[in-house]
C-alpha cells in the first residue's frame, strides 16, 4: 500500500504536445459478446487474461476462476470459432495453494496451447485435452515466479526466477540462472533476450552469454522488450522510486546503451493499480511506449533514434492490460471496459464499449486484419464472469 506520492513531476520533454481524443473517433460496439464461468452450477469470480487468435479459424482465451463454495482456484481455457460459438471449455485444477492466473500463452504449429501460471507450465492439445504439466515451483523447491513464455522451433522458453527451457514433450533441457526474476523473454533467429530488475541479457541460440546490460538505476522486476532485426534492443522498465515511474532504454547490438529516458508517474494523484509499461516497434521506425495507472492511460510515440517523445495521448479511460501493434501501425489497447484503437501518431481512431463493469487487472487482446478480440472479467447479473467479444476492425 502506498503511503506517499511525489508532489512533483519530472518533465521528460518540454515540447511534448498532449493530443486530445480525436473528435472523429468511431464508437465501436461488439458484433458478439459471450460470457463463461468455470462451473455453471456454482457461484464464483472469473476473469480472462489471455486471448490468442488461431489462424486455423478460432479464438483461444485463458483465465482463472475462484469458487465461492470451496475457495478453489482453477485455470480455464476456452476455444471459440470466430463467430463466438464455443468449441470447447477446459477447467483444470493445478493443485492446492496454486494461483492459476495465466501470465502468458502461445500456440504450437499443430494448434497445441501452452500456458504458464505463477508456478506451472501446461500443454493442451488443439482439442483442449491436457497433454502434460510441469510445476516448476515444485521442481526447484521455491516460488518459480513465472511471467512469460515463448516458443521457438521445438523449444519452450519460460521466464521466471530463472530462464527455463523445455522441449515440446515437457522435458526440462536447460536452466539459465539469472540475477533476479525475469518478466520477459524474446527470441530472434540468432539470439535469445531476457529482461527483469534492470537487467537485460543476450544469449546465442545455444544459450551462451553474449552480453549483459544493467541499468544504472535499480529497477523492479517488471520489464518489456522490443527487438529490431539488427539486434537493437528497447527495454521498458517499471520504477518504484519515484513511485510508478518508468525508463525506456535503447541498447545496441553489442550491449551498449544508446540512450535512456525517464518517464514520470503517469498519474501523481492516483493511488490505484499501475500497469507494466509496454514498448512496441512501429512499421514506420518509431516506437510506441505506454504507461498507465488507474484511471489514466498514456500512449507515447517515440523517436527510436534519440528517444524523444513525438506525440502523446493521455486519457482517463483506465489501466492498459495489453497492447498490440498491427502491420499498418495501428495501436490497440485493452483494460477496464474501454478497448481502444490509435494510429501511429497516437491519434484515437476508435473506442469500444462493453456491457458491464470490468475487473481492471484483467484483459486479453488479439487482432487480425478484420477483427479485434477482447477478453476480460466482466460483471453479468452481479457475478464476475469470463468475457470474450469481437469488434470489427475498422
Amino acid at each position: 500500500m502506498r503511503l506517499t506520492k511525489p508532489s512533483f513531476r519530472v518533465a521528460t520533454v518540454a515540447a511534448v504536445v498532449a493530443s486530445l481524443a480525436a473528435c472523429t473517433a468511431v464508437q465501436m460496439t461488439p458484433t458478439w459478446e459471450k460470457w463463461f464461468t468455470a462451473d455453471d452450477q456454482e457461484s464464483g469470480y472469473a476473469t480472462l487474461q489471455e486471448v490468442i487468435y488461431d489462424p486455423a479459424g478460432a479464438v483461444i482465451s485463458a483465465g482463472h476462476a475462484s469458487s465461492l463454495t470451496n475457495s478453489q482456484d482453477t485455470l480455464v481455457v476456452i476455444k471459440q470459432d470466430t463467430n463466438g460459438n464455443r468449441i470447447w471449455k477446459t477447467v483444470t485444477d493445478l493443485g492446492a495453494g496454486t494461483y492459476n492466473r495465466p501470465w502468458a500463452s502461445v500456440l504450437g504449429t499443430d494448434g497445441s496451447i501452452y500456458i504458464v501460471t505463477e508456478s506451472t507450465l501446461i500443454k493442451f492439445t488443439s482439442s483442449g485435452i491436457e497433454s502434460w504439466r510441469r510445476n516448476i515451483s515444485t521442481l526447484i523447491g521455491a516460488d518459480a515466479a513465472l511471467r512469460d513464455l515463448e516458443i521457438s522451433g521445438n523449444r519452450l522458453y519460460v521466464a521466471g526466477r530463472d530462464l527455463y527451457v523445455f522441449d515440446l514433450n515437457g522435458t526440462l533441457t536447460n536452466t539459465v540462472a539469472q540475477i533476479a526474476p525475469l518478466w520477459d523473454v524474446a527470441i530472434t533467429t540468432n539470439a535469445i533476450y531476457t529482461a527483469g530488475t534492470g537487467q537485460v541479457h543476450r544469449y546465442n541460440t545455444n544459450l551462451t552469454p553474449v552480453w549483459n546490460y544493467a541499468l544504472p538505476v535499480v529497477q523492479n522486476p517488471p520489464a518489456r522488450l522490443a527487438i529490431q532485426t539488427d539486434g537493437t534492443v528497447y527495454v521498458a522498465t517499471f520504477n518504484s522510486e519515484p513511485q510508478d515511474s518508468a525508463y525506456l532504454t535503447r541498447i545496441n547490438s553489442n550491449g551498449a546503451q544508446v540512450w535512456s529516458k525517464f518517464f514520470a508517474d503517469p498519474d501523481s494523484s492516483s493511488y490505484q493499480l499501475s500497469s507494466i509499461p509496454e514498448v512496441k516497434l512501429l512499421p514506420d521506425g518509431n516506437l510506441v511506449f505506454s504507461q498507465s495507472q488507474q484511471p489514466t492511460r498514456i500512449i507515447n510515440i517515440i523517436n527510436a533514434s534519440n528517444g524523444t517523445v513525438k506525440t502523446t495521448n493521455k486519457q482517463s479511460t483506465g489501466i492498459i492490460s495489453k497492447m498490440v501493434v498491427d502491420s499498418k501501425g495501428g495501436i490497440y489497447v485493452v483494460g477496464n471496459n474501454k478497448p481502444q484503437k490509435f494510429d501511429n501518431t497516437a491519434t484515437l481512431l476508435a473506442n469500444g464499449t462493453m456491457s458491464g463493469t470490468a475487473d481492471i487487472a484483467s484483459g486479453g487482446l488479439a487482432v487480425t486484419a478484420d477483427s479485434i478480440y477482447v477478453g476480460a472479467g466482466l460483471f453479468q447479473n452481479n457475478t464476475m464472469k469470463m468475457y470474450v467479444s469481437r469488434y470489427a476492425n475498422q
